[in-house]
């Protein structure tokens, strides 16, 4: 049998008490204390309760069957890396073919090093490379860094702060991505200046298996950031996929300014290849 632990209140007595059971011991406070109390004593019962309060949502199972957090959504353990395959089309001038281009290339993601950013929390220096083949040699693309917290996950891309997770993970909770980022700071991104500030980021498939370039990942969830379809004015789609102890495996972003045949945008994947520590 499984222990439980539980936060309760006893009323079946004429004094209120409430109580904090394991399986070995128990932690009371009654109503007495609380009118007269002696200070050591209840100052150590009210930080005990409030911690357990804060672990628990009426009870939970000793034994393993914890609520799930998501943490491991969002490595940032020294030496993990990620690499993709990277496809990008984009369309900076309406002339037709004359403003059209494309790139195609392998990035590699690296979790270099640990460091206190200025907020003074642990961040993860993150190195990005990229080559044009696989048996180019890489080179250093960018430094980005991560913060994961009890409730957030951030990325700094480039000084463009997002908010990736909101734990802890729950299908359709919802949360605002960019709200660490300028309106400006987005539209100098994304070459748009008709970009929203505010992108309500929803979580979807929430610990459901997902098939990428022939892997399989038996735990995942998707991060469905912009979901914004036009046939006029600012056309916008932002996905990403991330499997457990793995972190991102699939992004897909696509932002075009339709205005007939003065149309001018990106489309944006990456898609992983490998993986490892």
């Amino acid at each position: 049998m499984k222990a439980m632990m539980c936060l309760v209140a006893d009323s079946s007595r004429k004094t209120t008490r409430f109580k904090l059971e394991t399986r070995n011991s128990k932690l009371e406070i009654t109503k007495s204390e609380i009118r007269n109390p002696k200070p050591t004593i209840l100052k150590s019962k009210i930080l005990l309760f409030a911690i357990a309060s804060s672990l628990l949502s009426g009870c939970y199972l000793e034994d393993g069957d914890l609520p799930f957090i998501g943490y491991e959504y969002f490595p940032t353990e020294i030496g993990r890396f990620i690499e993709y395959k990277v496809d990008s089309t984009w369309q900076d001038d309406p002339a037709g073919q004359l403003g059209f281009a494309e790139v195609h290339y392998f990035l590699r993601d690296l979790n270099e090093s640990p460091f206190t950013d200025e907020e003074g929390r642990p961040a993860t220096r993150v190195e990005r490379y990229s080559r044009l083949s696989p048996l180019s040699e890489w080179k250093i693309k960018d430094v980005w860094y991560r913060v994961k917290t009890a409730k957030l996950a951030e990325q700094n891309e480039e000084n463009v702060e997002f908010i990736k997770h909101n734990f802890p993970v729950k299908d359709g909770k919802k949360w605002d991505g960019n709200s660490k980022n300028t309106l400006l700071s987005l539209q100098e991104l994304y070459h748009q200046n008709t970009v929203p500030e505010v992108w309500e980021y929803e979580y979807k498939n929430v610990h459901e298996p997902y098939t990428i370039n022939g892997l399989t990942f038996d735990s995942t969830v998707t991060v469905l950031q912009m979901d914004r379809p036009t046939i006029f004015g600012l056309d916008m789609f932002s996905q990403e996929v991330y499997a457990k102890n793995v972190g991102l495996i699939h992004k897909q972003v696509r932002m075009y300014n339709i205005q007939g045949a003065d149309t001018v945008g990106f489309i944006y994947e990456m898609v992983i290849t490998d993986f490892g520590e």
